[in-house]
């Protein structure tokens, strides 16, 4: 047989394990190389780590390195992950990423996001500035689906916890009412983007037999519409806000450039 050849690894990272109370997880941490900018980098605390680390630090070291074309400064890139290698963990990210059930119901756990704010707030941040300069006011939280609803639910509720937020295709629909009952967010700066496919059918879906069900599903769940209000609402709070719906995109595929179009606003000064 022959010989299996070392895995991949992505230079200029390392790995670190976290025990907490309520679960294990693992920080993905990249730092830039040099010297840190008189106040120390900022920080992009990257919520699932096991998906997004990888995308979020190639955007970032690509835009860095074209700073003038591209309008990105370097930072530290921390991807919170859970142990394993799947992608996502279902329960855990419920559990974590929700402050209550979701309107829609659902068997999962949820209703851990304040011991998981605790866990970014008190174990992953110290853990950061531990090992690089960083600037405590400029702290970048990110987050896909479920942990855009995280992203958009701290900003609205625990706003000063970070300068900066970028939600791609937040789950809104969980609980907007929750979200829309934060105080004022002043000073603060949002990014909030989503896919024009994930409130209507792709052409080739149309066809598929599950299409009415996908049609009725995006329908209810108006991920289009309901981003655009909500990146509204936080703007008239008093946050900068930007809101970009990109189309031909779907839930999947607006990732890369929902997060490349958040970076280029939150770090291009």
């Amino acid at each position: 047989m022959a010989e299996i050849p070392p895995p991949v690894v992505l230079p200029g990272t390392e790995c670190h394990a976290l025990r907490t109370p309520g679960g294990d997880y693992r920080i993905f941490l990249a730092i830039p190389p040099g010297e840190p900018p008189p106040g120390g980098f900022p920080v992009l605390t990257v919520l699932e780590g096991n998906a997004y680390f990888a995308t979020v630090l190639d955007i970032l070291r690509n835009g860095a390195q074209r700073r003038a074309a591209a309008g990105m400064a370097q930072g530290v890139v921390a991807g919170i992950a859970y142990p394993g290698a799947a992608r996502h963990d279902q329960r855990r990210r419920t559990l974590d990423f929700t402050a209550g059930p979701s309107v829609e119901g659902g068997s999962l756990p949820s209703g851990g996001r304040d011991a998981f704010l605790d866990v970014l707030l008190r174990q992953v941040r110290p853990l950061v500035a531990s090992r690089c300069a960083v600037d405590p006011a400029r702290q970048v939280l990110i987050g896909h689906s479920l942990a855009g609803l995280f992203t958009l639910d701290v900003l609205a509720h625990d706003g000063a916890a970070f300068s900066d937020y970028i939600a791609v295709s937040p789950s809104i629909w969980w609980d907007e009412k929750r979200l829309r009952a934060g105080g004022p967010v002043g000073g603060k700066r949002v990014a909030v983007s989503v896919g024009e496919w994930e409130q209507a059918l792709a052409p080739h879906e149309r066809g598929a037999p599950q299409a009415p069900a996908t049609a009725e599903r995006r329908a209810r769940r108006a991920m289009v519409d309901r981003a655009q209000e909500m990146a509204a609402h936080f703007g008239a709070a008093g946050a900068a806000s930007r809101f970009w719906c990109f189309p031909e995109e779907n839930h999947a595929s607006v990732v890369p450039l929902g997060i490349s179009r958040g970076l280029r606003f939150v770090l291009g000064g």
